[in-house]
């Protein structure tokens, strides 16, 4: 083993970023390959069933497939004006429905700025920061948020980030047909930290090593 570490530091420039970069390329595409099969597998027994989500009306008693609003009010037909910076949709999940995708079309009067889907995976859970997943605009100029396999609990989409906005939501669509490659593409964030994560393993793993040095030469 000793030999074969040494002829891969040899022929390979940089080793350890490569082996970094390696491994993480092979467990991007184990979990792409994962989620496609678990996906495939819901499909075929009917779990993965797409559905709507819709806004709460006046005068009409809530349903389960609508979201609450938090600093969101209605501004006319189809159309919604924020009150603050950090306006909120919240959706509970109470039977427990597979949720894999979610698509927006919506038009902004303004800039909409940063726009997540926050998720939890127990119930009770409060959103957080290391469960969100970012908008990826289609062709049609709608808002496709893909989330990880798994279990959701519930979902908090931020359309936007900017008070005073006023927005035309024509359709929020869940669990839509995707195609076979949509499961491989990390998305702009996802790309970004499998750029930015096996770098800093590598760095550390380099740290490790000179201390783990220092260590065998004094004893």
């Amino acid at each position: 083993m000793r030999k074969i570490i040494d002829a891969w530091k040899r022929r390979v420039p940089a080793p350890l970023p490569v082996f970094c970069y390696a491994v993480c390329l092979v467990g991007w595409l184990l979990a792409s390959c994962f989620g496609l099969g678990r996906d495939l597998i819901l499909e075929a027994t009917g779990k993965l069933e797409p559905f709507t989500l819709g806004f709460p009306v006046e005068d009409q008693p809530a349903t389960d497939t609508q979201f609450t609003l938090v600093d969101i009010v209605n501004n006319g037909q189809s159309t919604w004006r924020t009150l603050s910076d950090d306006p909120q949709m919240h959706w509970q999940n109470p039977d427990g429905r597979a949720v894999r995708t979610l698509r927006m079309e919506a038009a902004f009067s303004k800039s909409p700025r940063e726009m997540c889907l926050y998720y939890t995976t127990r119930p009770g859970e409060d959103f957080s920061q290391e469960k969100r997943v970012f908008a990826a605009q289609q062709d049609d100029g709608s808002y496709l948020y893909t989330l990880p396999a798994g279990n959701i609990t519930a979902l908090r989409l931020d359309p936007c980030s900017a008070r005073d906005l006023d927005m035309t939501v024509t359709g929020i669509f869940l669990n839509e047909p995707a195609g076979v490659l949509s499961y491989f593409a990390p998305g702009w964030y996802g790309a970004f930290q499998m750029i930015l994560w096996p770098a800093v393993a590598a760095s550390a793993l380099k740290l490790a090593g000179r201390f783990w040095q220092k260590i065998r030469h004094k004893q």
